[in-house]
C-alpha cells in the first residue's frame, strides 16, 4: 500500500488490548512523532508514558477530576472514569509545554503539540498497533494538571491510547475534499 492510501485508511481504534508496543517500538514511535512542525524549534511538548500500575494511579486522578466536575456521579460512573487508562496497555499523555516567546504565539505551540499527538497515532499504526487520541475533562482541569505534576504553563493536548486492536472498527464514511476545500481568489 502506498503512503497516500495508507494515510487515507487511518482509523482510530478504541478497542485495544495487550500486548502494547515494547520499548524499542515506543522509541521509534516517539522519534517519528517528535518530527512535528515546530516554528522556532521551541520543542513545546512532552510525552508522559503511562504503563503498568501507573495506569491505575492515572485512573484515580481521572475519577477525582470527574467528581469535581460532576459531584452527582454514581459509583458505577466513577468506576468507569477510574478504568479509562486500563483501556490500553500504554497511554501517552501529550503535553503542550508552552514557551514564553514574543515571536511564536501560544496557538502555534498548541498546534505543534497536537501534531505530536497525531504523529504518535500515525507512527503506532505504521508499527502495526492501534491507537486513539482522546481528550475529556481532565485535559482541561487545572487541578488534574497539578496532580500530574505539570507546571502552570503546561496543557494536556490529549491521551493517546496504544495497544493491539481487539477488532478493527468498520470503515465509516470519509470526508470528501470537495466538501472542505475551496480555491480562494481574494
Amino acid at each position: 500500500m502506498e503512503a497516500r492510501e495508507w494515510l487515507a485508511a487511518r482509523r482510530s481504534v478504541s478497542k485495544l488490548e495487550g500486548p502494547g508496543p515494547d520499548d524499542t517500538t515506543l522509541e521509534r514511535i516517539w522519534t517519528s512523532a517528535l518530527r512535528a512542525p515546530d516554528h522556532g524549534a521551541l520543542r513545546p511538548w512532552r510525552i508522559l508514558v503511562v504503563r503498568s500500575e501507573a495506569r491505575a494511579r492515572l485512573g484515580a486522578l481521572m475519577a477525582a477530576s470527574a467528581l469535581r466536575e460532576r459531584p452527582e456521579l454514581s459509583p458505577d460512573e466513577l468506576d468507569r472514569e477510574r478504568s479509562k487508562p486500563m483501556r490500553a496497555p500504554v497511554v501517552a499523555v501529550v503535553v503542550a509545554s508552552l514557551v514564553d516567546s514574543r515571536k511564536i504565539p501560544e496557538i502555534e505551540q498548541w498546534l505543534s503539540a497536537g501534531c505530536v499527538a497525531y504523529g504518535i497515532v500515525l507512527a503506532a499504526q505504521a508499527e502495526g498497533f492501534g491507537a486513539i487520541w482522546r481528550t475529556g475533562g481532565p485535559s482541561h482541569d487545572r487541578r488534574f494538571h497539578a496532580d500530574m505534576g505539570l507546571s502552570e504553563t503546561d496543557r494536556i493536548v490529549g491521551f493517546v491510547y496504544l495497544g493491539t486492536p481487539k477488532v478493527m472498527p468498520p470503515e465509516g464514511p470519509r470526508p470528501l475534499a470537495r466538501d472542505f476545500v475551496q480555491d480562494w481568489e481574494g
